[in-house]
């Protein structure tokens, strides 16, 4: 049990917590948990975890505040797990860095695929060992390393996942579709949320001017490109 990947989660229902903890470790991950903000940031300061599992209402200190202190910083990936449905709040939390949204109440097998699916994302490899370069943005595909004017960046595994995607693809456009369903799943095509907010965090982080981008460029009406298109390549349906 000593390699499995660790996971903390911070729920303060009883029951709930027993019940994710078990189908984690049915799962074969190493799990463990905390019933209240204090404690969860207290551990994170101290220990290292690959995923957190944060609820919203918590005692003492809100996951809010905890997804506050863990923005910025080269820790965990984070799955909210709220019974707030509303959109706003789906939203707010993924602006705010979280990599998934899961909405109270869910199944274990849900849960569990929502897990394997933001740790592909921490794993993913590329299979291009080139480096793009868009101004003064360089990816490093093969080092899965990005950096801006020679300055590292420092991307969540999901944020990674959009922008390497786009630079293997660097100079065409791909559609919502592809983009969602390449970095999230099929089940994800249809919540153009998701990349939005994933592209604003990008363009926060890569542009000089993220409100005329020129690093990542909306494309049309439904996607999305990294770099101008190449004088070589005419646009798509220009052929």
């Amino acid at each position: 049990m000593t390699d499995a990947i660790r996971i903390l989660l911070v729920e303060d229902d009883r029951s709930l917590r027993q019940a994710i903890i078990s189908a984690l470790l049915q799962g074969g991950y190493a799990a463990d948990a905390v019933n209240d903000g204090i404690q969860a940031a207290q551990r994170l300061r101290t220990e290292a975890f690959e995923l957190v599992l944060l609820d919203l209402g918590l005692p003492f200190v809100d996951g809010w505040e905890i997804l506050g202190q863990l923005k910025g910083h080269p820790l965990p990936s984070v799955i909210i797990i709220s019974a707030r449905g509303e959109e706003q709040d789906k939203v707010r939390a993924l602006d705010m860095g979280a990599d998934d949204y899961l909405t109270k109440p869910f199944g274990a097998d849900e849960l569990l695929a929502r897990v394997r699916a933001v740790l592909r994302r921490v794993h993913a490899t590329s299979t291009s060992p080139r480096v793009v370069r868009i101004d003064e943005v360089v990816v490093d595909l093969g080092a899965r390393a990005v950096s801006r004017a020679g300055v590292e960046v420092r991307l969540t595994p999901t944020e990674w996942a959009l922008l390497a995607l786009l630079a293997e693809h660097a100079g065409a456009a791909l559609d919502h579709r592809t983009l969602l369903g390449g970095v999230w799943g099929p089940e994800y095509v249809g919540d153009r949320n998701y990349l939005r907010t994933f592209i604003q965090r990008l363009r926060r982080k890569l542009e000089a001017d993220p409100g005329n981008p020129t690093v990542i460029q909306t494309a049309g009406r439904n996607g999305y490109r990294l770099g101008p298109i190449p004088e070589s390549r005419p646009p798509i349906g220009m052929r």
